[in-house]
């Protein structure tokens, strides 16, 4: 993980709610050289409590990192389920949301073997599914893919060392897609 910038970062990293209590928004939404903010750490930490509290001092839930990770990526990666919950909780993250390497939180906690929080991710997508009409699911998709091409634009030099990586992926993906 990258060292933290600043003592708002290092606070997130560790889940210093004591120091977070002190942020701003601008501070709960500074980036360091990774674009991780302080919600994207408590989130890849698992550090609840601090990400709660981030959110509600204005902390942006759609930023990522330069790979494209959001929150809801970060702590599908670490196995983060109570920062899920949180997450999903807040409302704002879109479950179809891709990083730079085209796969979704649910892929990711799949490639890591999150099992438990990819039952989360997948009984919530299941949820959005049946909860909302054809066309609210196609803009949330839509948005999605804007949102994914935004991050091939801008970060296609990543995208394209990241390629066989995604192959990689696409092939566990599917091996336990298989087993499952």
């Amino acid at each position: 993980m990258a060292r933290a910038t600043n003592r708002f970062h290092a606070a997130a990293t560790v889940g210093s709610v004591a120091i977070l209590k002190e942020a701003t928004r601008w501070e709960a939404n500074s980036v360091d050289e990774q674009l991780r903010t302080p919600v994207l750490l408590a989130a890849a930490n698992g550090r609840t409590a601090a990400l709660e509290l981030l959110l509600k001092r204005g902390g942006d839930i759609r930023r990522t990192d330069r790979q494209g990770n959001t929150a809801l990526h970060l702590a599908a990666i670490g196995g983060h389920r109570t920062c899920i919950e949180c997450l999903l909780g807040a409302g704002c993250c879109n479950l179809f949301e891709m990083n730079t390497a085209g796969r979704t939180a649910l892929d990711e906690a799949k490639l890591h073997r999150q099992q438990e929080t990819a039952e989360l991710l997948e009984r919530a997508t299941k949820e959005l599914c049946s909860s909302r009409t054809p066309e609210k699911l196609q803009e949330l998709r839509s948005r999605a893919a804007k949102n994914y091409e935004k991050l091939k634009h801008r970060y296609g030099a990543v995208i394209s060392l990241h390629l066989g990586d995604s192959f990689r992926a696409l092939e566990e993906h599917s091996t336990l897609e298989e087993t499952a």
